[in-house]
């Protein structure tokens, strides 16, 4: 305080001299904008996202039908006899060529004399459609050829996913190939 003429008068302190706070926070504008830009952004990277996951999968049912045929040549090559990989998950292998060419409820790899189960594939992928274009079975023989070809050659795995497409083909030695 300070006297003038005998009455006390009091001074604000200069601008300069006062200490403002400031929150820590974000204004309520400065929140909306941030929102609107995600909104924008997730928008655009969503459509990308679903062909991501359709493509893997058709990467994973591919990597397993050929995990599944490598097995049942290799089987047939080591226990010398034949070995076959069929449609469905349960009980013997239908051999007749009965135009089954959907695979996509799963396979299994069977000793062919004995119908002895190697490996089963159950699949709940809903969403990925297996087909096949040489029926219902495929058998290799002790040298690793596939035996059954329902006169086609190369028969081909067809695996789709919302759009997405893949192949594998089996050509008459046994050999598989991606695409």
């Amino acid at each position: 305080m300070r006297w003038n003429s005998g009455q006390a008068t009091q001074t604000l302190p200069k601008r300069s001299q006062t200490r403002t706070q400031r929150s820590g926070g974000f204004t309520l504008i400065e929140l909306l904008v941030v929102l609107a830009i995600v909104a924008v952004l997730l928008t655009i990277a969503t459509p990308n996202f679903d062909s991501v996951i359709s493509g893997s999968r058709v990467d994973e049912a591919r990597l397993s039908v050929a995990t599944s045929l490598a097995t049942a040549r290799t089987e047939a090559i080591k226990r010398g006899e034949r070995v076959r990989m069929c449609v469905g998950t349960s009980g013997s292998c239908d051999t007749t060529d009965s135009g089954i060419e959907d695979w996509s409820g799963g396979w299994q790899v069977q000793i062919s004399s004995s119908s002895e189960a190697i490996q089963i594939n159950a699949r709940s992928d809903n969403n990925t459609v297996v087909n096949y274009n040489c029926g219902n079975v495929i058998e290799f023989d002790n040298s690793g050829e596939r035996t059954t070809s329902s006169g086609i050659s190369p028969c081909t795995f067809s695996i789709t996913s919302d759009g997405t497409t893949s192949s594998l083909y089996i050509n008459q030695t046994g050999r598989v190939r991606m695409q």
